[in-house]
């Protein structure tokens, strides 16, 4: 069975070379490895990292279902900080959309399940919620 961090290794490269085709195709590799494996926590993070990758390509519909897979596991697995994380993601994605409404639930659902288990990440939902906060209502 291969070594599903060295797929994510070659993944993160082939994404650096603007490779997103391979990107992606490592990626899934790695996260069918991660669940062969029964690691879950890993898993989580591979659903994540596909939605990063489609999100960086502009592709919103193939990020967002990566999110909502990653979000669903987290709160089957009860796992709060991967929840906050993936709802970071999902909110990143919805702001992309005219789905500003649903961004802000997002960022304000990660704030909460971020604070006090990852520093930089609750800076991120705090600062992506001051800026959607700070648009226009109309233009939500």
């Amino acid at each position: 069975m291969p070594d599903p961090k060295a797929i994510e290794d070659r993944a993160q490269a082939a994404a650096a070379a603007g490779n997103h085709e391979e990107a992606v195709a490592l990626l899934r590799e790695a996260r069918e490895s991660w669940r062969a494996r029964g690691r879950q926590p890993e898993l989580l993070r591979a659903y994540a990292a596909i939605g990063r990758q489609h999100l960086a390509a502009g592709e919103l519909d193939e990020a967002e279902s990566a999110a909502r897979t990653s979000i669903q596991q987290a709160r089957v697995w009860s796992d709060p900080l991967e929840l906050g994380r993936s709802l970071l993601l999902l909110g990143q994605i919805l702001a992309r959309t005219p789905r500003t409404d649903r961004a802000l639930l997002a960022f304000t659902e990660a704030s909460g399940c971020l604070s006090g288990r990852d520093d930089s990440a609750y800076a991120e939902a705090a600062d992506e919620l001051r800026r959607l906060q700070r648009v226009q209502g109309g233009a939500r």
